[in-house]
Order: structure tokens, then C-alpha cells, then sequence
């Protein structure tokens, strides 16, 4: 296939896609139409929609470790969805529009990626990095209201997740110097919370207990943001190898199930184990 050929191949389907995307935006109207929509759709609000965005962000996430292309299809459907009610909200209460959320992205993408809308160079992985991060920086410094990092941090963290919360943290204070040089002063880091935490059981504080494992928590999310792991996939990854192996301990276990002493359970657990050890290598 000659180039010319794949060049009409892909602007016909740019066409396609702009005729859906014009459709799409008349039909996410329709569902919001003060007259004759959704009843459902029309009382929702940004923060109503918000535990609907994290389902989907959460599946979408599963559709990918299932590796299923056409569950991945639908769950970015799914999200696209929330991107455009989100932006129909915003259009009823006259904050923005979705011309206005699409302007922005693309703005964002050609000013950081200068290399190749402006110069067209080629560069390496750690340069583009590079260059990503500083025109971050700088836009924030040109759009940046005069207050402490905390206080800016405190007002961008106040209504995340509490773990993007603390990786939104990580990653703004090290810009400053404040940041980890190793694992091993994590870890030793760890040990004393968790040293802490256990001095907290013994004296029976439920506040104290509450605050120091939270400080074991934000400790072990800064493991994961040095290491460059999302925690969120790893947990997921850990909660299906657990189910997995409860699995095999059900199947050994059958009805007696519920007479398993603890002891029982760790035996059934080691089985479970070697297993799935097995089944993986």
C-alpha cells in the first residue's frame, strides 16, 4: 500500500470520526434538554458525576489488565461520556464549553511538545521528559496566584482521592529539594512509623493510632512514587491474586468452609500458593 493510499485510508476516517463526534455532541444535548430529557441526567451535577468517573476510570483500568480489546472500546466510550457531561455542565452554568476544553488540550500538547510543532527534531526519552517538565513549571509560574506551596497544595489536593492527593504532593515538593535519595531512606522511614504505630496500639489512642498509620500509608506511596508505581494498579493486581488463591482454598475447603480453624487457612493458603506458582511458570 503506497503512502497516498494509507493517507486517504486515515482521512477517511477522520471524517467518519467527526461525523460520530457532531452526533455524539447532539446526542449528550438531547439527554440534557430542560424539556424533553433524561430526568436523571438533567438533576446531575459535577460532583454528583464524580463516584460514576471513578467506576468507569476503575473498569476502564480492568478492561486493560483483561487485555479485551472491545471492554477497553466501551470503557473509553464510557469515559468520553463523563468527559461530556462534565463540559454540558459546565456550558449550563456558564464556567465553559467543550470548544473550550478541547482548545485548551490542544494548546497544552503543542506548547509542550515544542519539538515536534515547532522545530520538528527528533529526541530522546529523557529530553522530551525533560522539556515537558520545564514548560510545566513555567506555565505554572506564569499563572501562579502569590502564596505559599502549602497553601496552593492544600487548595489542588482538597477535593482528589487521598492518594492522588499525597502523589500530587510527592511530586511538587521534590521540585524543591524535598525529596527521597533512596530506598533505604524510605524504608528506614517505614520502620519508624511503623515502630510508632505499634507504640499507638499498645497505648490504646484511637487518634494516635488513626494518625500513625495514615503516616505508614503516605510513607508507603512515596515508595510507590520513587519506584514508579501506581499503587492503584498494584493493589488491584494483589486484590485478584488474592481472590485467586481464596479460590483454590474454597475448592479444597468445599462446605467446611466455615469450620477452617486459622491454622487450617494457612495451611489451605501455602497450597493455594504453590498452586498458582505452578500454574504461572
Amino acid at each position: 500500500m503506497s503512502s497516498n493510499d494509507i493517507y486517504n485510508l486515515q482521512k477517511n476516517s477522520d471524517l467518519k470520526t467527526l461525523k460520530n463526534f457532531k452526533i455524539l455532541i447532539s446526542n449528550v444535548k438531547s439527554l440534557k434538554d430542560k424539556t424533553w430529557g433524561c430526568p436523571w441526567q438533567k438533576i446531575q451535577s459535577h460532583k454528583s458525576l464524580i463516584p460514576f468517573l471513578n467506576e468507569e476510570s476503575s473498569e476502564f483500568i480492568d478492561a486493560i489488565y483483561e487485555k479485551n480489546a472491545d471492554n477497553i472500546c466501551e470503557e473509553l466510550g464510557d469515559l468520553l461520556l463523563q468527559v461530556m457531561l462534565h463540559s454540558e455542565i459546565a456550558y449550563e452554568n456558564k464556567e465553559f464549553e467543550l470548544n473550550d476544553v478541547i482548545k485548551n488540550l490542544n494548546k497544552k500538547i503543542i506548547n509542550r511538545h515544542p519539538y515536534i510543532f515547532n522545530k520538528k527534531e527528533k529526541v530522546s526519552l529523557e529530553k522530551s521528559q525533560q522539556i515537558w517538565g520545564n514548560i510545566k513549571n513555567s506555565e505554572k509560574e506564569a499563572t501562579h496566584i502569590q502564596s505559599s506551596i502549602s497553601k496552593n497544595l492544600n487548595l489542588k489536593i482538597k477535593n482528589l482521592p487521598p492518594t492522588v492527593g499525597t502523589d500530587k504532593i510527592t511530586n511538587v515538593v521534590k521540585e524543591y529539594g524535598f525529596k527521597w535519595e533512596s530506598t533505604d531512606q524510605i524504608f528506614e522511614k517505614l520502620e519508624e512509623e511503623i515502630n510508632e504505630l505499634k507504640e499507638a496500639i499498645k497505648s490504646k489512642n484511637d487518634s494516635d493510632i488513626k494518625n500513625e498509620y495514615g503516616d505508614i500509608y503516605f510513607t508507603l506511596l512515596n515508595l510507590s512514587n520513587f519506584l514508579k508505581i501506581n499503587p492503584e494498579s498494584a493493589l488491584q493486581k494483589t486484590n485478584k491474586k488474592f481472590l485467586d488463591r481464596f479460590s483454590i482454598i474454597e475448592h479444597h475447603a468445599g462446605d467446611n468452609i466455615k469450620k477452617q480453624t486459622p491454622k487450617d487457612f494457612q495451611r489451605l493458603w501455602q497450597i493455594a500458593k504453590q498452586k498458582l506458582k505452578r500454574k504461572n511458570s
